[in-house]
C-alpha cells in the first residue's frame, strides 16, 4: 500500500482543535447532554414499569371466547385441515382444464362487456 505524501488532513473530518466554541460552551454543551440523558433514562424506567404491570394484569384475565364464538369443551371437536391428494387421472385432469378454461372465458367475457358499456 502507497504512503501518503502530503500531511494535509483529510476532508470532512474535523479536529478535536477545530472545534467552533470554547471549553466552557463545549462542557456545558456536554452537561446539558448528560442532564437529558439521565431524565430519558428516568423516564424509560418509569414506562417500562407500567409495561410490566400490564403484561402482569393482561396474563391474570382468564381467557374468554368471542362473544358469538362457542364454547371450546362444547359441542363438535376442533376441525382438523386434511390435505389433498394430487389428482393423477388424466380424465380428472381434462375436466378440470377444461372447467378452468371454460370459467376464464367467462371471466373474460365480463370484462370486455364491462368495458364496452
Amino acid at each position: 500500500m502507497a504512503r501518503r505524501t502530503t500531511k494535509g488532513r483529510r476532508r470532512g473530518r474535523p479536529t478535536a482543535s477545530g472545534s467552533n466554541g470554547s471549553a466552557a460552551t463545549l462542557l456545558s454543551h456536554v452537561t446539558e447532554l448528560v442532564a437529558q440523558n439521565q431524565s430519558l433514562v428516568r423516564e424509560n424506567k418509569a414506562l417500562h414499569s407500567i409495561l410490566a404491570r400490564v403484561s402482569q394484569a393482561v396474563e391474570a384475565m382468564p381467557a374468554r371466547p368471542a362473544a358469538g364464538a362457542p364454547a371450546a369443551g362444547a359441542g363438535r371437536k376442533a376441525r382438523t385441515i386434511r390435505r389433498r391428494r394430487r389428482i393423477t387421472d388424466p380424465a380428472s385432469l381434462e375436466r378440470r382444464r377444461a372447467a378452468l378454461a371454460k370459467a376464464r372465458a367467462v371471466l373474460a367475457e365480463r370484462r370486455a362487456s364491462k368495458k364496452s358499456e
